[in-house]
């Protein structure tokens, strides 16, 4: 095994090991809030590491170009979509997207 095979090797079994870290926390929590914060470290993780493979495998060819691309797309797009998730879901449980006068944040966390 070259020093290449060694790298792909150590990144692939990084990015699929947060890729499994995120699917036992998301099966193993039961609310949908700290389902999404089980998605943000194993996705981000999986998003650089597997591309990188491929980068460090194929060059910067067409397929390196292409991983570096998706690898950009889902570093940017996961934050959002994690936070389209929860206002989804906030709509979904609540019915509403704006806090009612009884749901101040201060007030449950004793600030005030």
């Amino acid at each position: 095994m070259t020093g290449r095979d060694i790298a792909v090797a150590v990144l692939l079994g990084l990015g699929i090991a947060g890729f499994a870290l995120t699917s036992m926390g998301l099966v193993l929590s039961d609310d949908v809030y700290e389902q999404i914060h089980y998605l943000a470290p194993g996705s981000v993780i999986g998003a650089i590491a597997i591309p990188a493979a491929v980068v460090v495998q194929e060059g910067l060819s067409q397929a390196g170009a292409k991983a570096i691309l998706i690898a950009l797309l889902l570093f940017f797009s996961s934050p959002v979509l994690s936070h389209a998730t929860a206002r989804a879901a906030r709509i979904r449980r609540k019915q509403q997207l704006t806090p009612r006068a009884d749901e101040n944040f201060r007030r449950v966390r004793g600030l005030e």
